[in-house]
Parts: C-alpha cells; sequence; structure tokens
C-alpha cells in the first residue's frame, strides 16, 4: 500500500489509490504497542538508552517498528501525528519522581513531559504515568520513543497487567 502526503481533495483531481489510501488514513492510529513483560529502570536522570522496548505490537498499518529497533517507532511519511502512552511502574518505597517523557530522534520533545508523584500511600501498588498526549509535527524518518524516568534509589520494573506500558501514534493530517 503505497502513501503520500495528501492535504485533501480538490474540485477537478482524480482519485488514485495513493490520494485514496493517504485520506483514508487521517484520524487513524497507524500503531499501538505496549510492553508485556518487565524492563528494569535504572534510578536517575531520565536517558534514551532505558526507553521502553515494545514486545506486543498489536497495530502497524505503516511499518514503522521493527524488532532491531524495539523502542522506536519511525514516521514514514511527513505530517501531523499524535503521541498517546504511559508507563507503570511497579510499588515503590523509594523517591518521589516517576516520568514519562516523548523523545523525537534522541531529543527530549518540548511539552512533552509528565510526571506522577510517588508517596507512601501507594508504596505498595503500582503507579501509572500517562505520558501527555501531543500533537507533533514529525518529518519522515524521525523517530518516537517514550522514556521513563524514576528516582527510587535502585532498579524499579516497568508494570505488567493493566499497568503496562503502551504507546499509541494517530495519523493526523499533512503539514
Amino acid at each position: 500500500m503505497t502513501f503520500i502526503t495528501f492535504a485533501g481533495w480538490q474540485p477537478g483531481m482524480i482519485i488514485n489509490e495513493e490520494r485514496a489510501n493517504s485520506a483514508a488514513l487521517m484520524g487513524r492510529t497507524v500503531f499501538y504497542a505496549a510492553r508485556t513483560t518487565n524492563q528494569s529502570i535504572p534510578t536517575g536522570t531520565e536517558s534514551v538508552a532505558n526507553a521502553i522496548q515494545w514486545d506486543d505490537v498489536d497495530t502497524d498499518l505503516m511499518g514503522g517498528w521493527t524488532a532491531g529497533s524495539s523502542t522506536r517507532w519511525t514516521a514514514p511519511l511527513t505530517g501531523w501525528w499524535e503521541l498517546a502512552g504511559g508507563i507503570g511502574y511497579n510499588a515503590s518505597s523509594g523517591g518521589t519522581i516517576r516520568d514519562a517523557l516523548w523523545f523525537v530522534s534522541g531529543a527530549g520533545l518540548p511539552a512533552g513531559r509528565a510526571r506522577g508523584v510517588a508517596t507512601t500511600t501507594i508504596a505498595n501498588s503500582p503507579l501509572t504515568v500517562e505520558a501527555r498526549t501531543l500533537p507533533v509535527l514529525l518529518t519522515a524518518g524521525q523517530y518516537v520513543e517514550l522514556v521513563p524516568g524514576q528516582d527510587s534509589g535502585g532498579a524499579l520494573l516497568t508494570a505488567t497487567g493493566t499497568f503496562r506500558p503502551f504507546m499509541s501514534v494517530t495519523y493526523r493530517g499533512p503539514a
């Protein structure tokens, strides 16, 4: 299936495969992945080296994910994309910060940080930090990663089950 950057139908425009495919793409979730097993997240400053490694890819309509780069989803065409996701952390009584940050091609995304605050009242329960849902203008070839950060004083595992990390990408339209 071929997709093109498509600004929308214009009077007199001929319908062809690429235009029809691209028009149907707008507003559609093109990628959804989750982390079904625990991933160890070291304490300290967030780093793309600790990005969530997706091991359960339910949807990848445009082939933006590969097992060889399991933390990344790569934009196949230039346009506006909506990012959504969250990171579930296992219970821990150490520290107070649990982060979820969007990185684009290795750099932190402006307005891309969400922070959950852990307290002793939730020390026996997992904590989920929802990443900020953002519209992002990506150029074809740029990649997106969801990066955790925490300050428990030691490595902390991501949660599984209903608390598991996830990431979704929806195509919103051309630039």
